[in-house]
């Protein structure tokens, strides 16, 4: 009997198949049970199937997006990149153009050069050139820029050259005034801003006035400018007035010098 229990899975739906196709009407029944209670789910394996193909068309335009805005990004920044290098190139025609300008002023040969390092010993201003003695650089070479005198050559190496600057306190030029024609010493104190020394206390000199070069040693040729006074005041001897200059020169930016091969001509 129990035998005959597990095959009744099987006959019921033989019987109901059998009797469908002997009747019709019942056959129109059964299909339209059989579509009421498979209608539910149809209809969720249409969602499902038509969820997983959004799923996966969503999934490859992400992908594919995240692939473009990488692809986007890096062209921004080559493109950033190139931006930056051009304008840095513009930035140094310029100079380069106002250096060529200035160098064709004097009537003096004169040898053009970068500044490649500087020296990090506190206190000192003292920078590296890209030239040396095989391009013609000599030591007591003068360096100026356009805005006005820089500094001297220390010592020439073969394809390199070092340089003191106006700030460095072993730098020493003798200058005067350009109205009063006032003469002292330019002094570095190892900061931006020069000393003027050894100033008569009767001079007339007035804060704004200009400093230049006298010419009274053989190494700086008269006339170069250095700076512009900023306050004067009574030096600690007691016998000389002090004047703080204003460089004319920002050596903090400094990038391309000329080296003065021979003085300009008077």
């Amino acid at each position: 009997m129990r035998r005959w229990r597990s095959y009744y899975f099987l006959v019921v739906p033989v019987v109901l198949l059998v009797l469908a196709f002997q009747f019709p009407p019942l056959n129109q029944a059964t299909r339209s049970l059989f579509y009421s209670l498979t209608r539910p789910l149809l209809v969720a394996g249409t969602g499902v199937r038509q969820a997983a193909y959004n799923v996966r068309y969503n999934s490859r335009n992400f992908w594919s997006a995240v692939a473009k805005q990488q692809e986007y990004l890096s062209r921004i920044q080559d493109l950033e990149s190139k931006l930056r290098h051009y304008r840095e190139m513009e930035k140094e025609n310029q100079r380069l153009k106002k250096l060529l300008n200035f160098s064709q002023t004097p009537a003096t040969k004169s040898i053009g050069a970068r500044v490649i390092g500087e020296d990090m010993t506190p206190w000192k201003r003292v920078i590296v050139l890209d030239k040396g003695s095989r391009h013609g650089i000599k030591k007591d070479m003068v360096l100026v820029a356009p805005e006005g005198l820089v500094g001297r050559v220390l010592e020439a190496e073969p394809f390199t050259a070092r340089a003191i600057l106006l700030p460095d306190p072993d730098s020493r030029v003798s200058a005067l005034t350009s109205v009063s024609r006032s003469q002292g010493v330019i002094a570095g104190s190892g900061m931006e801003k020069l000393r003027m020394k050894y100033l008569a206390l009767d001079t007339e000199i007035a804060v704004g006035e200009e400093v230049i070069t006298s010419g009274i040693e053989s190494l700086f040729p008269k006339g170069l400018l250095i700076g512009k006074i900023e306050s004067i005041e009574r030096d600690s001897d007691g016998l000389h007035l002090l004047a703080v200059v204003t460089p004319a020169v920002s050596f903090s930016k400094l990038e391309e010098v000329l080296c003065l091969v021979s003085s300009p001509q008077k």
